[in-house]
């Protein structure tokens, strides 16, 4: 892994409990970070604030940070102070859920659920119909990790469907909560190391 000359401040955000995969793109920015060897490190912030990602910024990783709505929660001037340090944020919507304006308003990137969780019913394997490999292109195109190949997608792609699910309890890693589950239903493809 490299640290990166300027570390990267990519905000991942969604209302909360919207069900719009804001928790897959939270760690698809984490793999992805992962798989093109850049040094990441990753946390849930709910009260977003200036000094709270300059802290973190000085292990000279990118910062990765998954929240959900600010508004309410803290003054739009810490809001303000705090999106001076965004490279990304990128927003998780779903079709016929309402989006969060705040985030909107300040968003670098979207990620649509049902582009996601996309894919041919009687061809699962498909990989030129799995949603979820396009949306990882665009994603990494968009952090500039630009030297992923499509093997790399395919590896990130299987990370995030083996991820656990914990049972009880807040995964400190993945921010997988018992109630998080597979959406789309497509089915676990085969490791890509492995071929």
């Amino acid at each position: 892994f490299h640290y990166p000359a300027k570390p990267l401040v990519v905000i991942t955000a969604s209302r909360d409990m919207s069900r719009t995969a804001s928790t897959w793109a939270f760690n698809a920015v984490r793999l992805l970070f992962r798989q093109a060897k850049e040094a990441c490190d990753s946390y849930w912030i709910r009260q977003l604030s200036r000094g709270k990602l300059e802290k973190r910024l000085e292990t000279g990783a990118h910062v990765v940070v998954k929240t959900h709505e600010w508004t309410g929660l803290i003054s739009p001037k810490t809001f303000d102070d705090a999106k001076e340090l965004f490279s990304h944020v990128v927003v998780s919507v779903r079709e016929n859920f309402d989006a969060d304006p705040a985030w909107m308003n300040v968003a670098t990137h979207l990620i649509h659920f049902e582009e996601l969780v996309a894919y041919d019913k009687a061809n699962p394997g498909d990989v030129t119909k799995i949603g979820a490999l396009s949306v990882l292109r665009k994603l990494a195109d968009h952090l500039g990790l630009t030297s992923l190949t499509e093997h790399d997608l395919r590896v990130v792609d299987y990370e995030l469907m083996a991820l656990p699910i914990p049972t009880w309890g807040c995964d400190q890693v993945t921010k997988h909560w018992p109630f998080h589950k597979r959406k789309g239903g497509r089915p676990m493809p085969p490791d890509p190391r492995l071929e």
